[in-house]
Protein backbone atom coordinates (compact mmCIF):
# COMPACT_ATOMS: atom_id res chain seq x y z
CA UNK A 1 0.00 0.00 0.00
CA UNK A 2 2.91 2.32 0.65
CA UNK A 3 4.07 1.95 -2.97
CA UNK A 4 0.58 2.74 -4.24
CA UNK A 5 0.35 5.84 -2.09
CA UNK A 6 3.74 7.00 -3.28
CA UNK A 7 2.64 6.60 -6.90
CA UNK A 8 -0.64 8.40 -6.29
CA UNK A 9 1.16 11.37 -4.72
CA UNK A 10 3.49 11.80 -7.69
CA UNK A 11 2.48 14.90 -9.73
CA UNK A 12 2.70 13.17 -13.14
CA UNK A 13 0.64 13.82 -16.30
CA UNK A 14 -1.93 11.15 -15.43
CA UNK A 15 -2.76 12.78 -12.10
CA UNK A 16 -2.95 16.24 -13.60
CA UNK A 17 -5.38 14.87 -16.19
CA UNK A 18 -7.41 13.18 -13.43
CA UNK A 19 -7.65 16.47 -11.53
CA UNK A 20 -8.86 18.21 -14.70
CA UNK A 21 -11.51 15.51 -15.26
CA UNK A 22 -12.80 15.85 -11.69
CA UNK A 23 -13.01 19.62 -12.08
CA UNK A 24 -15.02 19.25 -15.32
CA UNK A 25 -17.36 16.77 -13.66
CA UNK A 26 -17.98 19.18 -10.79
CA UNK A 27 -18.76 22.10 -13.11
CA UNK A 28 -20.60 20.44 -16.00
CA UNK A 29 -22.50 17.95 -13.87
CA UNK A 30 -24.52 20.77 -12.34
CA UNK A 31 -26.58 21.18 -15.53
CA UNK A 32 -28.15 17.72 -15.59
CA UNK A 33 -31.68 17.32 -16.92
CA UNK A 34 -34.23 18.00 -14.15
CA UNK A 35 -36.89 15.62 -15.53
CA UNK A 36 -34.41 12.75 -15.67
CA UNK A 37 -33.04 13.60 -12.24
CA UNK A 38 -36.45 13.17 -10.61
CA UNK A 39 -36.52 9.53 -11.68
CA UNK A 40 -32.80 8.76 -11.37
CA UNK A 41 -32.13 10.29 -7.94
CA UNK A 42 -30.67 8.12 -5.23
CA UNK A 43 -28.36 5.13 -5.38
CA UNK A 44 -28.38 2.83 -8.44
CA UNK A 45 -31.03 0.09 -8.30
CA UNK A 46 -30.13 -3.54 -8.94
CA UNK A 47 -32.57 -5.03 -11.48
CA UNK A 48 -32.94 -8.80 -11.56
CA UNK A 49 -32.86 -10.69 -14.87
CA UNK A 50 -36.59 -11.50 -14.91
CA UNK A 51 -37.56 -7.85 -14.39
CA UNK A 52 -35.03 -6.75 -16.97
CA UNK A 53 -36.49 -9.08 -19.59
CA UNK A 54 -40.04 -8.00 -18.76
CA UNK A 55 -39.12 -4.35 -19.24
CA UNK A 56 -37.16 -5.13 -22.41
CA UNK A 57 -40.15 -6.75 -24.10
CA UNK A 58 -42.56 -4.12 -22.84
CA UNK A 59 -40.39 -1.45 -24.47
CA UNK A 60 -40.09 -3.49 -27.68
CA UNK A 61 -43.85 -3.93 -28.05
CA UNK A 62 -44.42 -0.20 -28.22
CA UNK A 63 -41.22 1.71 -28.99
CA UNK A 64 -39.52 -0.80 -31.27
CA UNK A 65 -42.76 -1.56 -33.11
CA UNK A 66 -43.21 2.12 -33.97
CA UNK A 67 -39.58 2.48 -35.03
CA UNK A 68 -39.73 -0.58 -37.29
CA UNK A 69 -42.88 0.52 -39.10
CA UNK A 70 -41.62 4.11 -39.41
CA UNK A 71 -38.29 3.09 -40.90
CA UNK A 72 -40.10 0.68 -43.22
CA UNK A 73 -42.24 3.59 -44.44
CA UNK A 74 -39.18 5.77 -44.95
CA UNK A 75 -37.32 3.07 -46.87
CA UNK A 76 -40.38 2.30 -48.98
CA UNK A 77 -41.11 5.93 -49.78
CA UNK A 78 -37.47 6.67 -50.55
CA UNK A 79 -37.28 3.52 -52.69
CA UNK A 80 -40.18 4.50 -54.92
CA UNK A 81 -37.68 5.94 -57.40
CA UNK A 82 -35.95 2.58 -57.72
CA UNK A 83 -39.24 0.75 -58.31
CA UNK A 84 -40.49 3.35 -60.77
CA UNK A 85 -37.24 3.21 -62.76
CA UNK A 86 -38.47 0.09 -64.56
CA UNK A 87 -42.15 1.11 -64.52
CA UNK A 88 -41.70 3.73 -67.23
CA UNK A 89 -40.96 6.90 -65.26
CA UNK A 90 -37.91 7.68 -67.41
CA UNK A 91 -40.02 7.66 -70.55
CA UNK A 92 -43.22 9.16 -69.11
CA UNK A 93 -41.41 12.08 -67.45
CA UNK A 94 -39.09 12.47 -70.47
CA UNK A 95 -35.90 11.96 -68.45
CA UNK A 96 -32.70 12.05 -70.50
CA UNK A 97 -28.98 11.70 -69.82
CA UNK A 98 -28.12 12.00 -66.12
CA UNK A 99 -31.53 13.37 -65.12
CA UNK A 100 -32.55 10.08 -63.49
CA UNK A 101 -29.30 10.03 -61.50
CA UNK A 102 -30.03 13.58 -60.36
CA UNK A 103 -33.36 12.42 -58.93
CA UNK A 104 -31.33 10.14 -56.68
CA UNK A 105 -28.95 12.96 -55.81
CA UNK A 106 -31.52 15.69 -55.08
CA UNK A 107 -33.11 13.61 -52.30
CA UNK A 108 -29.87 13.80 -50.35
CA UNK A 109 -29.53 17.50 -51.07
CA UNK A 110 -32.80 17.84 -49.20
CA UNK A 111 -31.47 15.69 -46.38
CA UNK A 112 -28.29 17.76 -46.31
CA UNK A 113 -30.32 20.97 -46.03
CA UNK A 114 -32.43 19.51 -43.23
CA UNK A 115 -29.79 17.86 -41.04
CA UNK A 116 -28.70 20.83 -38.90
CA UNK A 117 -32.13 22.36 -38.18
CA UNK A 118 -33.68 18.91 -37.65
CA UNK A 119 -31.01 17.81 -35.17
CA UNK A 120 -31.13 21.14 -33.33
CA UNK A 121 -34.91 20.86 -32.98
CA UNK A 122 -34.70 17.19 -31.93
CA UNK A 123 -32.74 18.24 -28.84
CA UNK A 124 -35.16 21.05 -28.03
CA UNK A 125 -38.57 19.55 -28.87
CA UNK A 126 -40.45 16.37 -27.87
CA UNK A 127 -38.87 13.65 -30.03
CA UNK A 128 -41.98 11.59 -30.79
CA UNK A 129 -44.23 14.52 -31.70
CA UNK A 130 -41.55 16.08 -33.87
CA UNK A 131 -41.01 12.76 -35.64
CA UNK A 132 -44.76 12.36 -36.27
CA UNK A 133 -45.00 15.79 -37.92
CA UNK A 134 -42.10 15.05 -40.24
CA UNK A 135 -43.49 11.64 -41.20
CA UNK A 136 -46.85 13.22 -42.06
CA UNK A 137 -45.16 15.89 -44.17
CA UNK A 138 -43.09 13.47 -46.21
CA UNK A 139 -46.11 11.19 -46.72
CA UNK A 140 -47.98 14.14 -48.21
CA UNK A 141 -45.00 14.90 -50.44
CA UNK A 142 -44.87 11.31 -51.74
CA UNK A 143 -48.62 11.39 -52.51
CA UNK A 144 -48.23 14.71 -54.32
CA UNK A 145 -45.34 13.23 -56.34
CA UNK A 146 -48.00 11.49 -58.43
CA UNK A 147 -48.75 14.88 -59.99
CA UNK A 148 -45.12 15.39 -61.07
CA UNK A 149 -44.68 14.57 -64.77
CA UNK A 150 -41.48 16.46 -65.56
CA UNK A 151 -37.88 16.44 -64.37
CA UNK A 152 -38.22 19.82 -62.64
CA UNK A 153 -41.34 18.80 -60.72
CA UNK A 154 -39.81 15.48 -59.69
CA UNK A 155 -36.66 17.28 -58.53
CA UNK A 156 -38.78 19.57 -56.33
CA UNK A 157 -40.75 16.81 -54.61
CA UNK A 158 -37.64 14.65 -54.14
CA UNK A 159 -35.89 17.58 -52.42
CA UNK A 160 -38.82 18.08 -50.05
CA UNK A 161 -38.95 14.34 -49.36
CA UNK A 162 -35.31 14.43 -48.27
CA UNK A 163 -35.88 17.54 -46.16
CA UNK A 164 -38.58 15.88 -44.06
CA UNK A 165 -36.94 12.43 -43.96
CA UNK A 166 -33.69 13.90 -42.57
CA UNK A 167 -34.95 13.65 -38.98
CA UNK A 168 -35.61 9.89 -38.94
CA UNK A 169 -32.22 8.30 -38.36
CA UNK A 170 -31.06 11.01 -35.89
CA UNK A 171 -34.34 10.59 -33.98
CA UNK A 172 -33.87 6.81 -33.93
CA UNK A 173 -30.33 7.10 -32.56
CA UNK A 174 -31.71 9.26 -29.74
CA UNK A 175 -34.58 6.83 -29.08
CA UNK A 176 -32.26 3.81 -29.16
CA UNK A 177 -29.84 5.25 -26.59
CA UNK A 178 -32.82 6.45 -24.51
CA UNK A 179 -34.65 3.12 -24.19
CA UNK A 180 -32.10 0.29 -24.59
CA UNK A 181 -28.81 -0.77 -23.00
CA UNK A 182 -25.57 -0.66 -24.95
CA UNK A 183 -25.55 -4.46 -25.12
CA UNK A 184 -28.94 -4.39 -26.82
CA UNK A 185 -28.37 -1.45 -29.14
CA UNK A 186 -26.36 -3.19 -31.85
CA UNK A 187 -29.10 -5.73 -32.58
CA UNK A 188 -31.90 -3.18 -32.12
CA UNK A 189 -30.24 -0.79 -34.56
CA UNK A 190 -29.93 -3.62 -37.07
CA UNK A 191 -33.61 -4.48 -36.64
CA UNK A 192 -34.89 -1.06 -37.64
CA UNK A 193 -32.16 -0.64 -40.22
CA UNK A 194 -33.03 -3.95 -41.91
CA UNK A 195 -36.43 -2.54 -42.77
CA UNK A 196 -34.54 -1.52 -45.91
CA UNK A 197 -34.60 -5.20 -46.81
CA UNK A 198 -38.22 -5.68 -45.79
CA UNK A 199 -39.27 -2.78 -48.01
CA UNK A 200 -37.53 -4.44 -50.96
CA UNK A 201 -39.61 -7.56 -50.37
CA UNK A 202 -42.94 -5.82 -49.76
CA UNK A 203 -42.23 -2.99 -52.17
CA UNK A 204 -41.18 -5.39 -54.88
CA UNK A 205 -44.42 -7.33 -54.50
CA UNK A 206 -46.48 -4.11 -54.39
CA UNK A 207 -44.68 -2.70 -57.43
CA UNK A 208 -45.22 -6.00 -59.23
CA UNK A 209 -48.96 -5.72 -58.63
CA UNK A 210 -49.17 -2.03 -59.53
CA UNK A 211 -47.13 -2.66 -62.69
CA UNK A 212 -50.17 -4.50 -64.08
CA UNK A 213 -52.14 -1.23 -63.96
CA UNK A 214 -51.53 -0.16 -67.56
CA UNK A 215 -54.72 1.34 -69.00
CA UNK A 216 -55.79 3.87 -66.36
CA UNK A 217 -55.92 7.66 -66.43
CA UNK A 218 -52.60 7.79 -64.59
CA UNK A 219 -49.35 5.88 -65.00
CA UNK A 220 -48.65 2.84 -62.81
CA UNK A 221 -45.76 4.59 -61.04
CA UNK A 222 -48.06 7.49 -60.16
CA UNK A 223 -50.51 5.09 -58.57
CA UNK A 224 -47.63 3.62 -56.54
CA UNK A 225 -46.71 7.09 -55.24
CA UNK A 226 -50.30 7.83 -54.23
CA UNK A 227 -50.81 4.56 -52.36
CA UNK A 228 -47.56 4.75 -50.40
CA UNK A 229 -47.87 8.46 -49.60
CA UNK A 230 -51.39 8.22 -48.20
CA UNK A 231 -50.51 5.17 -46.08
CA UNK A 232 -47.57 7.09 -44.60
CA UNK A 233 -49.81 10.04 -43.64
CA UNK A 234 -52.10 7.65 -41.76
CA UNK A 235 -49.10 6.13 -39.96
CA UNK A 236 -47.90 9.59 -38.88
CA UNK A 237 -51.12 10.01 -36.91
CA UNK A 238 -50.50 6.67 -35.19
CA UNK A 239 -46.97 7.75 -34.21
CA UNK A 240 -48.31 10.91 -32.58
CA UNK A 241 -50.82 8.89 -30.57
CA UNK A 242 -48.77 5.95 -29.26
CA UNK A 243 -45.05 6.86 -29.21
CA UNK A 244 -43.86 8.51 -25.94
CA UNK A 245 -41.26 11.26 -26.09
CA UNK A 246 -39.12 9.75 -23.32
CA UNK A 247 -39.31 7.18 -20.50
CA UNK A 248 -40.09 10.00 -18.08
CA UNK A 249 -43.12 11.23 -20.04
CA UNK A 250 -44.44 7.79 -21.06
CA UNK A 251 -48.03 7.72 -19.74
CA UNK A 252 -48.39 4.18 -21.13
CA UNK A 253 -46.06 2.84 -18.39
CA UNK A 254 -46.43 2.86 -14.60
CA UNK A 255 -44.28 5.14 -12.45
CA UNK A 256 -42.38 2.16 -11.05
CA UNK A 257 -41.69 0.78 -14.52
CA UNK A 258 -40.55 4.18 -15.76
CA UNK A 259 -38.06 4.41 -12.92
CA UNK A 260 -36.75 0.93 -13.68
CA UNK A 261 -36.56 1.64 -17.42
CA UNK A 262 -34.38 4.63 -16.70
CA UNK A 263 -32.27 2.57 -14.33
CA UNK A 264 -31.72 -0.05 -17.07
CA UNK A 265 -29.77 2.43 -19.20
CA UNK A 266 -27.72 3.93 -16.36
CA UNK A 267 -24.60 1.94 -17.19
CA UNK A 268 -24.71 3.22 -20.80
CA UNK A 269 -23.23 6.45 -19.40
CA UNK A 270 -24.80 8.32 -22.34
CA UNK A 271 -27.74 9.89 -20.48
CA UNK A 272 -31.32 10.15 -21.72
CA UNK A 273 -32.08 13.76 -22.56
CA UNK A 274 -30.99 17.33 -21.91
CA UNK A 275 -32.63 20.26 -23.65
CA UNK A 276 -29.87 22.73 -22.76
CA UNK A 277 -27.47 23.54 -25.59
CA UNK A 278 -23.87 23.33 -24.32
CA UNK A 279 -21.36 25.05 -26.56
CA UNK A 280 -18.33 23.23 -25.14
CA UNK A 281 -19.88 19.89 -26.11
CA UNK A 282 -20.46 21.06 -29.67
CA UNK A 283 -16.81 22.17 -29.86
CA UNK A 284 -15.71 18.81 -28.46
CA UNK A 285 -17.69 17.00 -31.17
CA UNK A 286 -16.13 19.15 -33.89
CA UNK A 287 -12.61 18.40 -32.62
CA UNK A 288 -13.06 14.71 -31.69
CA UNK A 289 -11.08 12.37 -34.01
CA UNK A 290 -13.53 9.52 -33.32
CA UNK A 291 -16.47 11.63 -34.50
CA UNK A 292 -14.58 12.39 -37.70
CA UNK A 293 -13.87 8.68 -38.08
CA UNK A 294 -17.62 8.04 -37.95
CA UNK A 295 -18.21 10.77 -40.52
CA UNK A 296 -15.54 9.26 -42.77
CA UNK A 297 -16.95 5.75 -42.39
CA UNK A 298 -20.49 6.81 -43.27
CA UNK A 299 -19.27 8.86 -46.25
CA UNK A 300 -17.14 6.04 -47.64
CA UNK A 301 -19.73 3.31 -47.04
CA UNK A 302 -22.57 5.20 -48.70
CA UNK A 303 -20.60 5.81 -51.87
CA UNK A 304 -21.37 2.13 -52.41
CA UNK A 305 -24.70 1.76 -50.59
CA UNK A 306 -26.30 4.83 -52.19
CA UNK A 307 -25.43 3.80 -55.72
CA UNK A 308 -26.62 0.22 -55.29
CA UNK A 309 -29.90 1.44 -53.84
CA UNK A 310 -30.77 3.68 -56.79
CA UNK A 311 -29.46 1.44 -59.58
CA UNK A 312 -30.13 -2.08 -58.25
CA UNK A 313 -33.16 -2.73 -60.47
CA UNK A 314 -31.39 -1.48 -63.58
CA UNK A 315 -28.33 -3.62 -62.77
CA UNK A 316 -30.39 -6.78 -62.21
CA UNK A 317 -32.41 -6.18 -65.38
CA UNK A 318 -29.13 -5.95 -67.32
CA UNK A 319 -28.41 -9.57 -66.36
CA UNK A 320 -31.25 -10.59 -68.69
CA UNK A 321 -34.37 -10.46 -66.51
CA UNK A 322 -37.70 -8.92 -67.52
CA UNK A 323 -39.30 -5.97 -65.72
CA UNK A 324 -41.75 -8.14 -63.79
CA UNK A 325 -39.04 -10.69 -62.93
CA UNK A 326 -36.84 -7.88 -61.61
CA UNK A 327 -39.67 -6.60 -59.41
CA UNK A 328 -40.12 -10.08 -57.92
CA UNK A 329 -36.36 -10.52 -57.43
CA UNK A 330 -36.52 -7.54 -55.08
CA UNK A 331 -38.04 -9.94 -52.57
CA UNK A 332 -34.98 -12.19 -52.63
CA UNK A 333 -32.71 -9.14 -52.50
CA UNK A 334 -34.58 -7.90 -49.46
CA UNK A 335 -34.22 -11.25 -47.73
CA UNK A 336 -30.46 -11.21 -48.35
CA UNK A 337 -30.27 -7.69 -46.91
CA UNK A 338 -32.15 -8.72 -43.76
CA UNK A 339 -29.88 -11.76 -43.27
CA UNK A 340 -26.79 -9.61 -43.75
CA UNK A 341 -27.91 -6.93 -41.27
CA UNK A 342 -29.21 -9.21 -38.53
CA UNK A 343 -26.30 -11.58 -38.96
CA UNK A 344 -23.76 -8.77 -38.53
CA UNK A 345 -25.55 -7.46 -35.43
CA UNK A 346 -25.84 -10.86 -33.77
CA UNK A 347 -22.22 -11.72 -34.48
CA UNK A 348 -20.85 -8.40 -33.22
CA UNK A 349 -23.05 -8.62 -30.13
CA UNK A 350 -22.05 -12.22 -29.40
CA UNK A 351 -18.28 -11.74 -29.58
CA UNK A 352 -18.24 -8.02 -28.76
CA UNK A 353 -16.23 -7.03 -31.82
CA UNK A 354 -18.12 -4.57 -34.01
CA UNK A 355 -15.09 -3.35 -35.98
CA UNK A 356 -13.92 -6.89 -36.76
CA UNK A 357 -17.44 -7.74 -37.95
CA UNK A 358 -17.35 -4.67 -40.21
CA UNK A 359 -14.14 -5.98 -41.79
CA UNK A 360 -15.56 -9.48 -42.17
CA UNK A 361 -18.72 -8.17 -43.83
CA UNK A 362 -16.63 -6.46 -46.53
CA UNK A 363 -15.27 -9.72 -47.98
CA UNK A 364 -18.40 -10.90 -49.84
CA UNK A 365 -19.10 -7.49 -51.44
CA UNK A 366 -15.53 -7.38 -52.77
CA UNK A 367 -15.87 -10.88 -54.25
CA UNK A 368 -19.33 -10.15 -55.72
CA UNK A 369 -18.13 -6.91 -57.30
CA UNK A 370 -15.17 -8.70 -58.84
CA UNK A 371 -17.47 -11.26 -60.45
CA UNK A 372 -19.78 -8.56 -61.87
CA UNK A 373 -16.79 -6.78 -63.39
CA UNK A 374 -15.19 -9.90 -64.83
CA UNK A 375 -18.17 -11.87 -66.18
CA UNK A 376 -20.17 -10.81 -69.24
CA UNK A 377 -23.94 -11.44 -68.78
CA UNK A 378 -25.52 -14.26 -70.81
CA UNK A 379 -28.52 -16.56 -70.54
CA UNK A 380 -26.39 -19.26 -68.90
CA UNK A 381 -24.79 -17.14 -66.16
CA UNK A 382 -27.65 -14.81 -65.19
CA UNK A 383 -28.24 -16.75 -61.97
CA UNK A 384 -24.58 -16.61 -60.99
CA UNK A 385 -24.38 -12.87 -61.63
CA UNK A 386 -27.52 -12.38 -59.55
CA UNK A 387 -25.88 -14.21 -56.63
CA UNK A 388 -22.78 -12.05 -57.08
CA UNK A 389 -24.96 -8.94 -56.89
CA UNK A 390 -26.64 -10.26 -53.77
CA UNK A 391 -23.17 -10.62 -52.23
CA UNK A 392 -22.68 -6.86 -52.64
CA UNK A 393 -25.81 -6.34 -50.49
CA UNK A 394 -23.86 -7.51 -47.44
CA UNK A 395 -22.19 -4.09 -47.47
CA UNK A 396 -25.53 -2.48 -46.57
CA UNK A 397 -25.02 -3.87 -43.04
CA UNK A 398 -22.13 -1.43 -42.60
CA UNK A 399 -24.67 1.35 -42.15
CA UNK A 400 -26.30 -0.10 -39.04
CA UNK A 401 -22.92 -1.05 -37.54
CA UNK A 402 -21.61 2.51 -37.99
CA UNK A 403 -24.75 3.92 -36.39
CA UNK A 404 -24.42 1.50 -33.46
CA UNK A 405 -20.86 2.78 -32.91
CA UNK A 406 -22.21 6.33 -32.71
CA UNK A 407 -25.14 5.58 -30.37
CA UNK A 408 -22.96 3.60 -27.95
CA UNK A 409 -19.78 5.68 -27.92
CA UNK A 410 -20.82 9.34 -27.81
CA UNK A 411 -22.18 10.87 -24.60
CA UNK A 412 -23.41 14.35 -23.76
CA UNK A 413 -26.66 15.37 -25.47
CA UNK A 414 -25.27 18.42 -27.29
CA UNK A 415 -22.17 16.51 -28.34
CA UNK A 416 -24.30 13.62 -29.55
CA UNK A 417 -26.63 15.96 -31.44
CA UNK A 418 -23.67 17.70 -33.07
CA UNK A 419 -21.98 14.41 -33.92
CA UNK A 420 -25.20 13.03 -35.42
CA UNK A 421 -25.56 16.19 -37.51
CA UNK A 422 -21.98 15.88 -38.76
CA UNK A 423 -22.43 12.18 -39.51
CA UNK A 424 -25.65 12.55 -41.46
CA UNK A 425 -24.41 15.60 -43.33
CA UNK A 426 -21.63 13.29 -44.50
CA UNK A 427 -24.18 10.55 -45.15
CA UNK A 428 -26.29 12.89 -47.27
CA UNK A 429 -23.30 14.27 -49.19
CA UNK A 430 -22.10 10.75 -49.92
CA UNK A 431 -25.51 9.62 -51.11
CA UNK A 432 -25.65 12.70 -53.34
CA UNK A 433 -22.43 11.64 -55.01
CA UNK A 434 -23.12 7.89 -55.10
CA UNK A 435 -25.62 7.82 -58.02
CA UNK A 436 -23.16 9.85 -60.10
CA UNK A 437 -20.66 6.97 -59.93
CA UNK A 438 -22.98 5.09 -62.28
CA UNK A 439 -22.87 7.07 -65.53
CA UNK A 440 -25.49 6.65 -68.26
CA UNK A 441 -22.74 6.13 -70.84
CA UNK A 442 -21.62 3.01 -68.88
CA UNK A 443 -25.09 1.39 -68.96
CA UNK A 444 -26.17 -1.36 -68.72
CA UNK A 445 -23.21 -3.01 -66.91
CA UNK A 446 -21.69 0.09 -65.27
CA UNK A 447 -18.23 -1.48 -65.12
CA UNK A 448 -16.42 1.73 -64.21
CA UNK A 449 -18.83 2.30 -61.34
CA UNK A 450 -18.07 -1.12 -59.88
CA UNK A 451 -14.31 -0.53 -60.27
CA UNK A 452 -14.74 2.63 -58.17
CA UNK A 453 -16.56 0.50 -55.58
CA UNK A 454 -13.53 -1.80 -55.30
CA UNK A 455 -11.33 1.20 -54.49
CA UNK A 456 -13.89 2.41 -51.94
CA UNK A 457 -13.81 -0.97 -50.16
CA UNK A 458 -10.05 -0.66 -49.66
CA UNK A 459 -10.30 2.84 -48.16
CA UNK A 460 -13.16 1.72 -45.93
CA UNK A 461 -11.16 -1.18 -44.46
CA UNK A 462 -8.32 1.21 -43.57
CA UNK A 463 -10.73 3.59 -41.78
CA UNK A 464 -12.30 0.79 -39.74
CA UNK A 465 -8.85 -0.23 -38.49
CA UNK A 466 -8.00 3.38 -37.57
CA UNK A 467 -11.30 3.77 -35.69
CA UNK A 468 -10.71 0.65 -33.63
CA UNK A 469 -7.16 1.71 -32.70
CA UNK A 470 -8.42 5.13 -31.51
CA UNK A 471 -11.09 3.60 -29.25
CA UNK A 472 -8.68 1.00 -27.84
CA UNK A 473 -6.20 3.74 -26.89
CA UNK A 474 -8.91 5.82 -25.24
CA UNK A 475 -10.04 2.94 -23.07
CA UNK A 476 -6.46 2.29 -22.02
CA UNK A 477 -6.06 5.96 -21.04
CA UNK A 478 -9.33 5.94 -19.07
CA UNK A 479 -8.34 2.78 -17.18
CA UNK A 480 -4.98 4.30 -16.32
CA UNK A 481 -6.64 7.49 -15.05
CA UNK A 482 -9.16 5.52 -12.96
CA UNK A 483 -6.43 3.32 -11.52
CA UNK A 484 -4.40 6.36 -10.51
CA UNK A 485 -7.43 8.09 -8.99
CA UNK A 486 -8.55 5.19 -6.77
CA UNK A 487 -5.13 3.64 -6.20
CA UNK A 488 -5.59 0.22 -7.81
CA UNK A 489 -3.92 -1.79 -10.53
CA UNK A 490 -4.94 -0.91 -14.11
CA UNK A 491 -6.43 -4.39 -14.63
CA UNK A 492 -8.87 -3.71 -11.77
CA UNK A 493 -9.84 -0.20 -12.87
CA UNK A 494 -13.16 -1.21 -14.48
CA UNK A 495 -14.30 -2.81 -11.23
CA UNK A 496 -14.35 0.64 -9.61
CA UNK A 497 -17.02 2.19 -11.86
CA UNK A 498 -20.03 3.36 -9.81
CA UNK A 499 -22.20 4.77 -12.67
CA UNK A 500 -23.10 7.66 -10.35
CA UNK A 501 -22.42 10.18 -13.15
CA UNK A 502 -24.55 8.46 -15.80
CA UNK A 503 -27.28 11.13 -15.97
CA UNK A 504 -25.12 14.22 -15.45
CA UNK A 505 -24.96 14.95 -19.21
CA UNK A 506 -21.18 14.62 -19.33
CA UNK A 507 -19.41 13.82 -22.58
CA UNK A 508 -17.72 10.48 -23.12
CA UNK A 509 -14.28 12.06 -22.82
CA UNK A 510 -14.93 13.89 -19.53
CA UNK A 511 -16.87 11.09 -17.79
CA UNK A 512 -14.29 8.88 -16.01
CA UNK A 513 -16.80 6.01 -15.88
CA UNK A 514 -17.34 5.88 -19.65
CA UNK A 515 -15.85 3.00 -21.63
CA UNK A 516 -15.88 2.73 -25.42
CA UNK A 517 -17.19 -0.37 -27.19
CA UNK A 518 -15.88 -1.40 -30.59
Amino acid sequence: MADIKHTADRPNATHVETANVLEKVAVHGLSADDETARYAEGAPILIDEATNRRLFWKINKRILFVMLVTYFCQSLDKGTLGFSSIMGIKQDAHLVGQQYSWLGTILYMGILAGEYPQNFLLQKLPVAKFLAVNVGCWGAVVACSAAAKSWGALMAVRFLLGLFESCVQPAFIILTSMWWTREEQSLLTALWYCMTGVQLMVGGLLAYGVSHFTHGVIYSWQLLFMILGLLTVVWAVVIGLILPDSPMSAKCFSEDDKRLMIERVRHNETGIQNKKYKRYQAVEALTDPFVWCCVSLIVIANLVIGGLGVFSNLIIKAFGYSTLQTQLLNMAQGAVTIIAMLGSAQLSQKWGQTCFTMLLWTILPVLGTGVIIGVTPSKTNAGGLLIAFYCTQFFLAQGNMIISLISRNIAGQTKKSTAITMTFVGWAASNMAAPQIFQEKDAPRYIRGFVVHLVVYGVYVAMVVITRVILMRRNAQKRAATAAMVGVDVQLADQNISHSLAFQDLTDSENPDFRYVY
